[in-house]
């Protein structure tokens, strides 16, 4: 069996789905230049983090935080290596029972279920990556806090310059572990696929307007704005 004989009804929302989620963070980037955003919110403070840490030479709390920063992405990625353990097991003769049990589910056949199961297991292991690389990004901005210059014995430009490239590594983490978090959204919408097309459509743009208005529109986007003030795009 291929894509091509997967019933219309699927195909279109799965086709659906695959333009929400991967059109989504590009659209989000490109919106994020011309408006503002939480993201681009967030890394204003991560500037201004950065530049802190250049003018002070205790960074003791400053390594509390990202050990919170870091224990947030190694979190999820463990998290996610179980999730991903429970779907390989699910997969097999058993997932045929399971899913009939599901309210309101219709029967199609095993290898659609399959097909279904293999694709939420792609999101999880796309999450995987990028929690793990998100944890190592935050590695490596510790040591780039660590080795921060001292103020008193480096020329300003240099000292700016160093703020400016943590700041960049410190979005960089948070980009890796917001993509992670954003695939849990979309794994939600997969999970009513196997209810049925129709709600797995209903979900897939539920999940997408949530997000936008998250990114876009929500009171925690209006205190960041008055907090960053002209800091924001």
């Amino acid at each position: 069996m291929t894509l091509l004989t997967l019933p219309p009804e699927d195909a279109i929302a799965l086709a659906c789905f695959l333009l929400c989620w991967g059109g989504f963070g590009a659209t989000a980037r490109w919106l994020g230049k011309r408006k503002p955003s939480l993201i681009s919110s967030v890394n204003a403070f991560r500037t201004r983090w950065m530049q802190r840490i250049c003018q002070r030479d205790s960074h003791i709390a400053d390594a509390a935080l990202l050990g919170n920063l870091l224990r947030g992405a190694l979190f999820f990625a463990s998290t996610t290596i179980f999730i991903l353990g429970g779907l390989i097991a699910l997969l097999g003769p058993a997932m045929g029972d399971v899913i009939a049990r599901l309210p309101y589910s219709a029967p199609v056949d095993p290898w659609v279920l399959e097909l279904k199961a293999l694709v939420l297991i792609a999101v999880f292991v796309y999450a995987f990556f990028k929690f793990t690389w998100s944890a190592w990004q935050y590695n490596v901005l510790s040591i780039i806090v660590g080795g921060t210059p001292r103020a008193a014995d480096t020329e300003p430009d240099a000292l700016a310059s160093y703020a400016e490239n943590a700041a960049h590594i410190a979005g960089l983490a948070g980009d890796s572990y917001n993509r992670g978090i954003r695939a849990y959204y979309f794994a939600i919408a997969l999970l009513a696929w196997f209810v049925g097309p129709l709600m797995f459509l209903g979900v897939t743009l539920v999940v997408t307007v949530v997000l936008y208005r998250r990114e876009f529109s929500s009171p925690m986007l209006e205190s960041l704005r008055r907090a960053t003030g002209a800091d924001v795009p």
